[in-house]
């Protein structure tokens, strides 16, 4: 990870500093780059994954905070009273002024538990003193009670669940950035592979002008000698006009695909970079892949993000189902506490009784809460029902999309191969046929029409297959895709 981290920043400053270093006058500026370069710029630097990539730390923190609810909580207090007024004693009639002060404090620690429920632990302690008594009277106790419900909100797996649930949606955003990287990625090799025929198809229309060009010359050399008439010459002028509008067409191609290749591997820092052009360095060199149909879907349905995302969109909707069920049953609660208590002179003796359990006390009870009616639960319940039914109907969705997908990508390659022959077959009879005719012009056997439609075929020709070659590479890159394995291909690692 280390030593890809660094590839591609060095990449990136080699990239800036070609960019850059070129006369300041050139109006063109050039960079050569691979498919690997722009792989790994599009890695370090497209807007859409770096997007993507915030989503699973977001997801992250939702589960942390949702096994929050799970964590102990400390609470302590202090508190003071004063009191004073008028009192009546046993032993007399008359009223007397009485004062009385107290202090007290307590701490304890409070733990939800898996089961749904809580207990808590505390220490109280107080220190009371009035004018009808000489020594002051320390009052000690520590409590544990205890909370489980018996119906509603009991159960493991039903507190579990909405942590499965944070951590599901953990994996999901983690799919879901795998799917963009693959998304991203083939879009960059397609884009790659498309300059590269849009180069060679600017080179073929180049060409095809050229030989529009000569013909016009020959037949204005020709008409001077009276060898050739104003139609040849207007039909080669026609086909040079034709051909200039193609090449037009060529070089806007060159210019919309470099764009989209700068816009995908985001390389560009200033408005001035769009005018750079780009050298591939990679060609579409053949490439035998043998993809087998049946273990081709075997291996989408085991790798494809989308779909393990539907499945465990399946999985939530489950403990979505499981939890509605639960909060319609009735709110039975188990409530119950022990108190172990000590009283004093002085502020050690409460503890001492404390610890021997000398004063106790304890209390238990059930207390029942039944909703009628029960309308909101009901809803809950149905639609969550309803939403399973959904995820359920777009996971099988999600495979039928994957079959389909997979089979079109393999028959596609299936097809490439035989293209290619047959585009390349194609090519050669075309120049074949264009210099017999050429010979037979040269013999005035022929027309500049048929010569000219016989340079276009060509031009065609060349152009097919350029453009099955191309296709056939961005085949592999969609079997990879469809096969969800574009990544491991790449050499690629999730975490980098």
């Amino acid at each position: 990870m280390r030593k890809r981290s660094v590839y591609i920043f060095l990449l990136f400053l080699s990239i800036i500093y070609t960019a850059f270093s070129v006369n300041a006058e050139e109006q063109t500026r050039q960079i050569e780059l691979s498919l690997q370069d722009c792989i790994s710029l599009a890695l370090k630097s497209n807007l859409s994954i770096s997007i993507q990539r915030i989503n699973p730390q977001i997801q992250d923190s939702l589960l942390l905070m949702t096994k929050g609810r799970y964590d102990p909580s400390l609470n302590f207090g202090v508190n003071t009273s004063h009191s004073e007024g008028a009192s009546q004693t046993f032993s007399s009639s008359q009223l007397d002024n009485q004062k009385s002060n107290a202090q007290s404090y307590g701490f304890g620690i409070t733990d939800p538990v898996i089961t749904g429920g809580e207990y808590e632990i505390s220490l109280n302690s107080s220190r009371s003193k009035s004018d009808s008594n000489v020594h002051p009277a320390y009052r000690s106790g520590t409590v544990f009670s205890i909370n489980q419900p018996l119906m509603e909100g009991f159960g493991i797996n039903l507190n579990r669940a909405p942590i499965s649930i944070a951590k599901n949606n953990k994996d999901i955003s983690l799919l879901r950035l795998k799917s963009q990287l693959i998304g991203n990625l083939s879009d960059v090799q397609d884009i790659y592979w498309e300059l590269i025929f849009d180069i060679e198809n600017l080179k073929v229309q180049e060409s095809s002008l050229k030989q529009a060009q000569d013909l016009l010359n020959l037949n204005l050399k020709l008409k001077e000698n009276y060898k050739a008439n104003m139609s040849d010459v207007l039909q080669a002028q026609s086909a040079v006009a034709s051909r200039e509008a193609d090449v037009l067409i060529a070089k806007d191609a060159i210019k919309d695909s470099e764009d989209e290749l700068k816009r995908i591997t985001n390389i560009i820092q200033d408005d001035s970079q769009w005018e750079m052009t780009i050298i591939p360095l990679d060609s579409p060199s053949f490439e035998e892949v043998q993809a087998n149909l049946q273990d081709s879907i075997k291996t989408a349905i085991e790798k494809r993000p989308e779909y393990k995302q539907a499945k465990l969109n399946v999985e939530n909707s489950d403990l979505t189902v499981m939890m509605a069920k639960n909060q319609k049953l009735p709110i039975m609660d188990l409530d119950g506490s022990l108190s172990l208590n000590g009283l004093g002179d002085d502020f050690g003796e409460p503890f001492s009784q404390v610890g021997k359990a000398e004063n106790k006390s304890w209390t238990a009870g059930i207390a029942l809460l039944m909703p009628l009616g029960g309308k909101t639960d009901k809803g809950n319940l149905k639609r969550s029902q309803l939403e399973k039914e959904q995820d359920l109907l777009a996971l099988k969705d999600q495979e039928q999309q994957i079959i389909s997908e997979v089979r079109s990508a393999v028959r596609q390659i299936d097809t490439g191969k035989k293209r290619i022959l047959a585009t390349t077959k194609a090519e050669e009879f075309a120049k074949q046929v264009l210099a017999t005719e050429e010979k037979k012009y040269a013999l005035g056997l022929s027309t500049s029409y048929n010569l000219l439609q016989f340079q276009s075929n060509l031009a065609t020709a060349t152009r097919n297959r350029i453009r099955t070659a191309i296709d056939y590479r961005k085949s592999i890159v969609n079997l990879y895709k469809s096969q969800g394995i574009t990544l491991e291909e790449l050499n690629i690692n999730l975490g980098e």
